[in-house]
């Protein structure tokens, strides 16, 4: 845990219900704070579950945000959009998977994220949030079988039954018996699908490479998160911020709760911890 008077080195920050309000809207008051940390001499970086290419047009309006760790952990960019770390499920694996959950769950909809982008079928786009283009979409690309698209490892593989849409839980059950012993491990998406990731991979993994690079420990993390992907990163990090809309066991593992994604929380956060210093 990071005391009061210790400055954050890093500041993690999840994008989906954290960053963005529950309209997808970036707020004018969150990003000063967040200008102001980075001025202050807080590195800023995205943990999120986003890939790259949903995540770079909000980067550009971000000046105070050096880094994103992408896709819950798979992949690390710097700012002009470098990967600098990425890890990968074997070409031979992700299609063996794929198979194995279309046979186990008919009427499943698979996407695949494959250089950057989210590959996916057409029902994968009812688990998408309704945001306004731009700087908070999610731009994927709809396509008939993902399997047709793939020609190499898969960065990772979600998966979504409308089924299942309100009962995501459930779906994490199904399909993590599906893929057990596939060297992979299910994961929450944050949104109603679940992904399918490299064996030990979450949000921590990637900040902790980061931090690595940077020669910053965890215990000079700072973290906020609301959703069930957040929830690793939040206890790994020195200080774990849930939102105030956040689940019950997110909220249960973070050392401190904010105001919700809507009233600025990460910016009330920062003006009174980090700020008033």
């Amino acid at each position: 845990m990071v005391p009061n008077s210790l400055h954050g080195k890093l500041l993690a920050l999840d994008v989906d219900g954290t960053l963005l309000d529950a309209k997808g809207r970036l707020r004018k008051r969150t990003k000063l704070a967040i200008q102001a940390a980075s001025d202050s001499g807080s590195i800023v970086t995205l943990a999120t579950g986003r890939d790259w290419l949903a995540v770079e047009k909000l980067m550009e309006i971000l000046p105070s945000v050096q880094y994103a760790v992408c896709t819950n952990g798979i992949e690390v960019y710097s700012k002009k959009g470098d990967r600098l770390t990425a890890r990968e499920i074997d070409f031979d694996i992700a299609q063996i998977v794929i198979h194995s959950i279309r046979q186990k769950l008919p009427g499943v909809a698979i996407g695949v994220g494959i250089r950057g982008q989210l590959v996916g079928e057409p029902d994968i786009a009812k688990a998408l949030p309704a945001m306004p283009a731009g700087v908070t979409s999610f731009p994927a690309k709809i396509v008939p079988d993902v399997m047709e698209e793939m020609t190499s490892n898969a960065q990772d593989i979600v998966v979504y039954h409308s089924d299942y849409h309100s009962r995501i839980e459930d779906l994490y059950e199904i399909v993590g018996e599906i893929v057990r012993d596939k060297q992979i491990d299910v994961v929450f998406s944050g949104l109603p699908m679940v992904e399918i990731v490299p064996a030990g991979c979450g949000k921590e993994t990637g900040l902790s490479w980061l931090c690595s690079h940077l020669g910053i420990t965890s215990t000079e993390v700072i973290a906020f998160g609301d959703g069930m992907n957040d929830l690793s990163m939040l206890k790994w990090a020195g200080k774990g911020i849930a939102m105030g809309q956040s689940v019950e066991r997110v909220i249960g593992c973070a050392d401190e709760v904010t105001l919700a994604n809507s009233d600025d929380g990460v910016a009330v956060w920062i003006e009174a911890q980090l700020l008033a210093k």
